[in-house]
């Protein structure tokens, strides 16, 4: 009587029907466990093994050998071994493999690599957050990167606060805030009008959040960027440039400009027209930024910088001065 009690107690327990994993041959996850990558390696391999529904064979423990319906829990148990086994490198394989069950070679790999805290191991990861900048890396790429440290560094370090449940609120408020801290300022210069909009709310929103509400600004720098400052185009003098804080001529005035300041306007050069066929007349242009003939803002050299060639040319022009001063000299002796 307690024989059919005990098995009708293990019979209205959930069952895996074997067929369903036993037509299921290979189970592979993204990576082999190697020793190094056991935190995110265990988070897949279950996800891997419950989605199939064999995740009672890592997590209860096996029946008894002579238990109702024994071999069929055997073999379904040999389907999950094989697939814990397939996804592990071999150096480590030689060191679990005498294990029975599933469930044995599973609570091994936690006691040998989940107990694992390197402090070593969590001061290079911090160190390797503090340092991220997002540089030349797009910002995805930015985040993707300095998240997954974070991540490791949770999984290996144990939470310094487990008291009550406000205690672990405060730890995690503070540890979002140092975080988000260092993510706004690993971000490039032109993130930094939303970096202060961020900065100023309180509370402090998470690192997801402020990621996403970065995320959206890149977006639209892309579609909408920066205007660059341009000089209006009035009909009279004195129009503003907004970047040199100097008043400049329009476009469309600049030939009613005199060229000279201290003068009457001096006329074009006999011969030379206003603007020949394919090429302008650089007397006619002038420069809003530095106040000068012959260019305008956008080919002068201060603000976009000199060509490589520009001192070599002022060596010339500086030894052609000096030759000719040197002969005038003689000249006059």
């Amino acid at each position: 009587m307690s024989d059919s009690n005990s098995d009708s107690e293990v019979d209205t327990k959930p069952k895996i029907k074997p067929s369903k994993l036993k037509t299921i041959k290979n189970v592979n996850v993204a990576f082999k466990l190697n020793g190094k990558n056991y935190p995110l390696w265990a988070r897949l391999m279950k996800v891997a093994i419950g989605s199939r529904g064999g995740y009672s064979h890592i997590k209860d423990k096996p029946p008894e050998p002579e238990r109702h319906r024994y071999a069929d829990w055997e073999e379904t148990n040999l389907v999950v071994f094989s697939w814990i086994v397939d996804n592990i490198e071999n150096d480590i394989i030689a060191d679990i493999a005498h294990h029975q069950t599933s469930k044995a070679i599973w609570d091994n790999l936690v006691v040998t690599f989940e107990g694992k805290r390197d402090p070593y191991l969590i001061y290079d990861m911090e160190d390797k957050a503090i340092a991220l900048r997002q540089g030349s890396m797009d910002l995805e790429t930015y985040y993707r990167r300095i998240h997954r440290l974070w991540i490791n560094v949770d999984r290996c370090r144990k939470q310094p606060v487990d008291c009550c449940g406000k205690g672990v609120k405060k730890f995690r408020e503070f540890s979002n805030t140092m975080r988000l801290f260092k993510f706004l300022t690993g971000l490039n210069p032109e993130y930094d009008t939303i970096q202060r909009d961020i900065l100023k709310e309180e509370p402090y929103p998470s690192v997801e959040e402020a990621y996403g509400r970065v995320q959206r600004e890149a977006t639209r720098l892309k579609i909408m960027p920066p205007a660059s400052p341009k000089t209006s185009e009035d009909s009279g003098v004195g129009s503003a440039d907004a970047s040199s804080r100097k008043f400049g001529y329009g476009f469309g005035a600049q030939r009613d400009r005199p060229s000279n300041r201290n003068g009457p306007p001096r006329s074009p050069p006999t011969g030379s027209s206003h603007q020949t066929e394919g090429k302008i007349d650089k007397i006619k242009l002038w420069c809003s930024h530095c106040d000068k003939n012959k260019h305008t803002r956008e080919t002068c050299f201060l603000p976009v910088g000199y060509p490589e060639w520009w001192d070599e040319r002022q060596k010339t022009r500086a030894q052609s001065k000096l030759a000719a001063v040197g002969i005038k000299e003689i000249g006059q002796k």
